[in-house]
């Protein structure tokens, strides 16, 4: 059955009505695009500055092997100092260095060690050589206003921890939050027949928050390449992390960072094996630091 000459109409004044509710809608739209706000995450230095972060790092392993349960713990403090002998918009040369240290450990079974290099005179053996690195240049590493590492000069090592490096990769854009970006890397590690291998990896990053000037930003590494090895895994648990971090967007620098692990792993060297690893490490801005960094930002946009 057709339509009469009425229902026609009521159908074309229906369609006239959402088209033009449908056009009216198209700026709000746009307008609601346009409103969504960035934010710029890049790093900020000077000529001449220092910086330092407090660094603390525990660790308790639990292994257990042919019916043998073993369990060793560890804690580090630690300064590290930034020195920066270059900067200039988008180039910032620094050195690396380590400032004082206290370290312990213990293993099951065994007498603990000790240093405190404010405090002991004579390191133990376990710790001679970082004894030997304190307050001597670690490296002299160059980057870019977004943490991209553009050279790095010494034969110091730092450890790597899930992080990809000691300066975090900045997207290069302004981004709202809830944006997400990734950083590659590659991690090796030796087979059961001691071939190394290489494992892909990417760290993932996202804007959780920003507020009052400090973004918070999630990080955890993802494993690209399949692992059916317990050999293997066992290899990657202490480089496999999750954490968080919070960035001075008016300061440009990281002030906070933190990492947990809680892992575990099976049959890693024969079926009744097992190993269960928890950490955290820490590395935090010294506070004055900040404020300095702050207060000369002020100063500036004062003048």
């Amino acid at each position: 059955m057709g339509m009469n000459r009425t229902q026609y109409a009521n159908v074309a004044i229906f369609m006239m009505v959402a088209l033009f509710s449908a056009m009216l809608n198209v700026p709000a739209v746009h307008a609601a695009e346009k409103a969504v706000k960035t934010h710029e995450l890049c790093y900020k230095f000077k000529p001449g500055e220092t910086i330092r972060y407090e660094v603390e790092h525990m660790a308790t392993v639990d292994t257990r092997i042919s019916a043998t349960d073993q369990k060793a713990k560890s804690r580090s403090r630690s300064t590290m100092v930034w020195k920066f002998i270059d900067a200039e918009p988008g180039h910032f040369k620094f050195i690396q260095s380590l400032e004082k240290v206290d370290l312990w450990q213990q293993a099951e079974g065994q007498d603990e060690i000790r240093y405190n290099s404010e405090t002991d005179e004579t390191p133990p053996a376990a710790y001679e050589r970082v004894s030997e690195t304190l307050e001597q240049p670690v490296a002299t590493i160059t980057i870019d206003d977004c943490g991209e590492l553009i050279q790095r000069e010494g034969n110091g090592q730092t450890p790597d921890l899930g992080f990809g490096g000691i300066v975090v990769v900045l997207p290069p854009k302004p981004i709202p939050v809830g944006h997400q970006w990734y950083v590659g890397d590659t991690l090796r590690v030796r087979d059961r027949n001691k071939q190394v291998k290489e494992i892909s990896v990417r760290l993932k990053h996202e804007l959780k928050s920003v507020k009052t000037g400090v973004a918070t930003i999630s990080v955890q590494t993802q494993v690209l390449t399949p692992i059916n090895d317990a050999q293997l895994e066992s290899q990657l648990v202490q480089r496999l992390s999750r954490g968080e971090i919070k960035f001075d967007l008016i300061a440009g620098r990281v002030i906070e960072k933190r990492l947990d692990w809680d892992e575990s792993v099976v049959g890693f060297n024969g079926p009744e094996s097992s190993m269960k690893y928890l950490a955290r490490f820490t590395e935090s801005l010294v506070a004055n630091e900040t404020a300095t960094a702050n207060n000369a930002d002020a100063e500036s946009v004062n003048r």
